[in-house]
């Protein structure tokens, strides 16, 4: 019984101390939040007489026309969306940007690009 009310007294103590004094550890600081509310990929397309197209893909695995129909030489991709990406041509080409990207590729042959997705890929 002395046992019991000693087991009783001492958890009763932990469980009010935990309360009333907070942790002050930097686990108990505020979670810097490190993705944005709703990240995006921009990539720009480029043709041979330096016409340009910027596009804004959300990384909600959503279809994204281009909506440029002009043969496309040139992309410069700003992956800052935390997803992967793929665009797509008309002739074949696949452009793939990876989390961080920053990068000017070289579209050969030169060719429309239609449109890309970007978002988490799902494994069959």
């Amino acid at each position: 019984m002395f046992a019991k009310s000693i087991a009783a007294f001492t958890l009763a103590n932990l469980a009010a101390t935990a309360i009333a004094a907070p942790m002050s550890s930097p686990a108990s600081q505020p979670i810097e939040i490190r993705h944005q509310a709703d990240p995006a990929v921009t990539i720009t397309f480029e043709d041979d007489t330096d016409n340009h197209w910027p596009i804004t893909v959300p990384s909600s695995q959503t279809w994204t026309p281009t909506n440029v129909a002009e043969s496309i030489s040139h992309v410069h991709i700003e992956n800052t969306g935390f997803v992967p990406c793929a665009f797509f041509g008309v002739d074949g080409t696949v452009i793939v940007s990876f989390p961080g990207d920053v990068k000017d590729l070289d579209v050969g042959p030169p060719q429309t690009i239609v449109g890309g997705i970007c978002g988490p890929f799902k494994h069959e």
